[in-house]
């Protein structure tokens, strides 16, 4: 053996996503000069980068090589010690290598993430949300679950309450949310609050979620009400201020005359034939039949640099009314993203624009589809967001009716 090679460390304490960086020693303890070539060796060479992967030395030399030492910051990097391994082997004689061993104490990360299904939903007073918590650290993640509203005029429950989710796993929680106060309203109100997962002596997971309440009363509605009560007070008013005493003065006079132009004159009492008035009124009015409420989400998975599409296929005997959109980025990626109908552009996004994680687009009149239309999305990447991905995970969830197309008489 013609070499010998050592790190400057025995042992060395490493953090996931986050470079370290230990010294070898590569000595010849040969008399000739000799050439070497520096290998990452075991499980954890893809953790190891070698500054100087080829160093030559005269013989009785030794030269210093910087290592560093990276662990991906995934679910599956399992904290504790591991053995980091760097084979030397000379390139004169390749069965002639040394092993050089160093102890790696790779440190606990936590990566939390809560994912709303439906970031928006809309109801007057109550509103299931469903979401996953998601564990992407290498630490098991006991969570309990808050909603987080300043305003105070959300409140909910969770169904469970805590979580407990292992690596790599996910958890699906669902959020009974009622509000209080604001009965009445002649406007739509937006409620955006916020949804927690917490542990003692970690950072906490957050996601958004938005309650919309239509309004119960338009001002359109206010202004009818009064314009026919104003028109029902007048009817009244001529009734009883004038044309019921005229028709009591008028009744009089006839009285009087007809008492001055007979005698006596024998009374007799006439019964008016009674007049049977039906209980239910024949008529029934029907309103047109409601559409089925519906949402659909579309999700691209889609690497750096490239574009791709998915869609989805209105059922051919129904027709879908979109009243409601909303933009999901939840790592921040940057690009561009479409929503078309068929072939014709609805909506252009730019990913780097987006405020949060979830874009709302309101609508107030809602945007038909045709039966058997296709509703794409289409997205090209040109950034991602998290350090540790490898692409653009964009969706978009599109709210409104599904409604069975009927044919006019």
């Amino acid at each position: 053996m013609s070499a010998q090679a050592w790190f400057s460390l025995d042992e060395v304490a490493v953090v996931p996503g986050a470079p370290t960086s230990v010294q070898l020693t590569v000595e010849n303890v040969g008399d000739r000069t000799e050439s070497y070539t520096i290998i990452p060796a075991g499980l954890t060479a893809p953790w190891i980068t070698i500054t100087r992967p080829n160093v030559t030395l005269f013989g009785g030399s030794q030269d210093v090589i910087e290592i560093v030492v990276r662990p991906p910051a995934i679910h599956s990097t399992t904290a504790g010690p591991t053995t980091i391994a760097i084979r030397v082997v000379s390139q004169t004689d390749p069965d002639d290598e040394v092993v050089a061993e160093m102890i790696a104490d790779v440190a606990s990360f936590d990566d939390r993430r809560i994912t709303t299904l439906q970031p928006v939903r809309r109801a007057r007073r109550r509103a299931t949300f469903e979401f996953m918590v998601e564990n992407h650290g290498n630490n098991l993640a006991n969570c309990r679950l808050h909603l987080v509203d300043r305003t105070n005029r959300v409140d909910g429950t969770f169904d469970p309450p805590a979580v407990g989710v292992a690596p790599g796993s996910t958890s699906l929680v669902r959020l009974n949310a009622k509000t209080s106060g604001g009965r009445f309203r002649r406007s739509e109100r937006q409620l955006d609050f916020e949804i927690e997962a917490t542990e003692p002596d970690h950072e906490p997971a957050a996601g958004l979620a938005t309650l919309i309440q239509p309004p119960t009363l338009s001002a359109r509605s206010l202004w009818r009400a009064l314009a026919v009560a104003a028109v029902i007070a007048a009817i009244v008013f001529a009734w009883y201020g004038v044309v019921r005493p005229e028709l009591r003065d008028a009744a009089d006079r006839a009285v009087d005359e007809r008492i001055d132009e007979l005698s006596v004159v024998p009374t007799t009492t006439t019964l008016a034939p009674s007049i049977t008035v039906p209980d239910d009124d024949p008529t029934v009015f029907v309103g047109e039949p409601a559409g089925e409420p519906i949402s659909y989400r579309i999700a691209v998975d889609v690497g750096v640099n490239q574009e791709r599409s998915e869609s989805v296929t209105v059922p051919p005997d129904s027709q879908f009314l979109m009243t409601d959109l909303v933009l999901q980025n939840p790592n921040g990626d940057l690009g561009t993203a479409q929503l078309l109908r068929n072939g014709e552009i609805l909506y252009q996004f730019d990913l780097g624009s987006m405020s949060s994680a979830n874009e709302f687009q309101p609508r107030i009149s809602p945007i038909p589809f045709a039966p058997s239309d296709n509703i794409v999305l289409a997205v090209e990447c040109t950034v991602v967001g998290q350090a540790s991905g490898t692409g653009c995970d964009i969706a978009v969830l599109l709210g409104g009716e599904l409604v069975v197309p009927t044919d006019d008489a």
